[in-house]
């Protein structure tokens, strides 16, 4: 069958309103996430005397767990003299910090290249001088993960893989069509691998995200642990609340891309057909 130009033109712009409605629904969970950072706020609000208590115990954990001996340390960042609220979101991660939005950790191993321009030291846990001090606790569960086991490590490896795999996942449902079975004739192996794709593309992208979800399950219940050891059982409760709510960003995340990636095909099916009609 010949495609002329007029047809081309429209497969083209189906293809990109697909992959624009992609873009658009993974950044809508942006908007969970603003709650979520707000949430973290509040629970983080905490006074001068238990912030201290927090700090204490997230430097004795790091000795406890023998991550000291690795070199691992935190660092405290003071908020800016002219803050800028939620809208550092917006912004990097260690403006984000200085605002009490975030923490991090820095791992030598994955992590200092794209901070670079920040000057961070590898196998650092960066936090707010004053907010969010109960997240100390999720960054060392990280430097756990990264310096006392090798699966930990490798989850880390796979989040910028899988953010990755997840985008080309939606892309590929956005400029592909479903293959039909041409003159009475089975689908071929890769035809029956596009159709699989274009299928399961919100599942799959969805997948691509289950590494980080994991790493970061396995980082908030580890330092869950610690801080049932090293603080009171309300404090504890703080700290696993905080963490919980945390979470919830990274769920929103994937969730995002693996919808992101399931309207693509979507959008580009219902052009097709209406094309087609």
């Amino acid at each position: 069958m010949q495609v002329n130009d007029k047809q081309a033109g429209r497969n083209v712009a189906a293809s990109i309103a697909a992959a624009a409605t992609a873009s658009a629904v993974a950044q809508a969970s942006a908007i969970p996430a603003l709650g979520v950072l707000k949430g973290m706020q509040k629970i983080g609000n905490l006074p001068a005397d238990k912030i201290e208590i927090m700090h204490k115990a997230a430097e004795q954990a790091i000795k406890d767990t023998g991550l000291a001996a690795k070199g691992v340390s935190i660092e405290y960042l003071k908020a800016p003299q002219t803050p800028k609220g939620i809208k550092a979101i917006f912004m990097g991660p260690i403006e984000q910090i200085r605002e009490g939005l975030n923490a991090c950790f820095v791992n030598a191993k994955t992590s200092l290249k794209d901070l670079a321009k920040y000057q961070v030291k590898p196998n650092t846990i960066y936090m707010p001088e004053k907010g969010i001090s109960f997240a100390a606790f999720h960054e060392i569960g990280h430097a756990m993960n990264a310096n006392l086991t090798k699966w930990g490590t490798m989850l880390q490896k796979m989040r910028t893989p899988g953010k990755i795999a997840a985008g080309l996942i939606a892309l590929y449902g956005a400029y592909s069509s479903k293959s039909e079975p041409k003159d009475g004739k089975n689908l071929t192996t890769a035809q029956k691998t596009n159709n699989f794709i274009r299928n399961n593309a919100g599942k799959l992208a969805f997948g691509a995200m289950v590494p980080m979800l994991f790493e970061e399950a396995m980082a908030t219940i580890k330092g869950n642990g610690l801080a049932k050891k090293l603080l009171s059982p309300d404090m504890f409760k703080t700290v696993a609340k905080g963490n919980a709510v945390a979470y919830m960003s990274y769920l929103a995340t994937a969730a995002g891309l693996g919808l992101g990636a399931w309207a693509a095909v979507k959008v580009k099916d219902y052009f097709t057909a209406k094309k087609a009609a």
